[in-house]
């Protein structure tokens, strides 16, 4: 089976080097094109082989992955339709572009939708497909995206709450561990090594939270002691709407993308 990759961006790169270091897929049957053709230049000397166009490896894959930005999506299938063989797997892994668009030109269609967590195998992958995949394929696809995190099986209608809560809230994350930092910073601890501890126990603390039967308020009551330090950062967090914020923040990205699916 010949996986080939049309658009080689920070995200199907850090995809295709997870599925190549998890053993998944071998470098002899990959297939990459892009436009601009440095963007391979990270997969030069791996064994993997190079298209001259996207028909070109379009015709010559049984699984193609379509990376490129959500607006050259309707050009790019126009362009390869005729090229897709029969019986072709296409993954689309842009955000915002109709499982049904996908559909129109390749019946066994798949979406994907990952984060920029995936660079380091700790994504978390939403799919869904059309009703043309056999079980087995189906299997392949969860297989794949278990390759660079985890993976679920998600109803199309619920991407753009998944994208709200997987797709932005990274940033979100970034930018609570960044200030954390900075407020170690100003209690007299050097930039590197307040980063280090606020990225750590933001890490620890997503551990416990996945690996725990408990709920996450527990494991709040858990640390907060009467009268202590943590209870008093918690009513000061309150104080100033933390909760709220981040409620709104991931609203804000979920109807952002409800609003670019309407422009479109």
């Amino acid at each position: 089976m010949k996986m080939g990759f049309i658009g080689v961006g920070v995200m199907a790169s850090a995809m295709l080097r997870a599925a190549l270091d998890k053993g998944f897929l071998r470098p002899a049957d990959v297939l990459l094109y892009d436009k601009y053709p440095g963007a391979m230049d990270a997969f030069r000397g791996m064994g993997v082989a190079a298209a001259q166009s996207a028909g070109e490896l379009a015709r010559a894959c049984d699984v193609i992955q379509l990376g490129v930005k959500p607006q050259q999506m309707p050009a790019l299938l126009d362009e390869i339709q005729g090229d897709i063989a029969s019986g072709a797997l296409v993954i689309s892994i842009a955000a915002g572009v109709p499982l049904q668009t996908i559909a129109a030109r390749a019946p066994k269609a798949v979406r994907t939708m990952q984060n920029i967590n995936a660079a380091v195998g700790e994504s978390i992958t939403a799919y869904c497909a059309t009703s043309a995949l056999a079980p087995e394929e189906l299997a392949f696809v969860k297989e794949y995206c278990g390759c660079f995190g985890r993976a679920i099986a998600l109803e199309e209608s619920r991407f753009s709450a998944f994208l709200a809560l997987a797709g932005s809230a990274p940033a979100f994350v970034y930018l609570f561990i960044d200030e954390l930092a900075r407020a170690g910073v100003s209690m007299g601890l050097p930039k590197a090594l307040a980063l280090e501890i606020a990225a750590q126990t933001t890490l620890g603390s997503a551990a416990l939270v996945r690996q725990s039967d408990r709920h996450p308020y527990e494991l709040v009551d858990n640390v907060c002691s009467p009268g202590g330090t943590t209870i008093a950062g918690i009513n000061k967090l309150r104080e100033l709407g933390f909760a709220h914020a981040v409620s709104q923040a991931a609203l804000a990205a979920y109807q952002r993308d409800i609003q670019l699916k309407e422009e479109r």
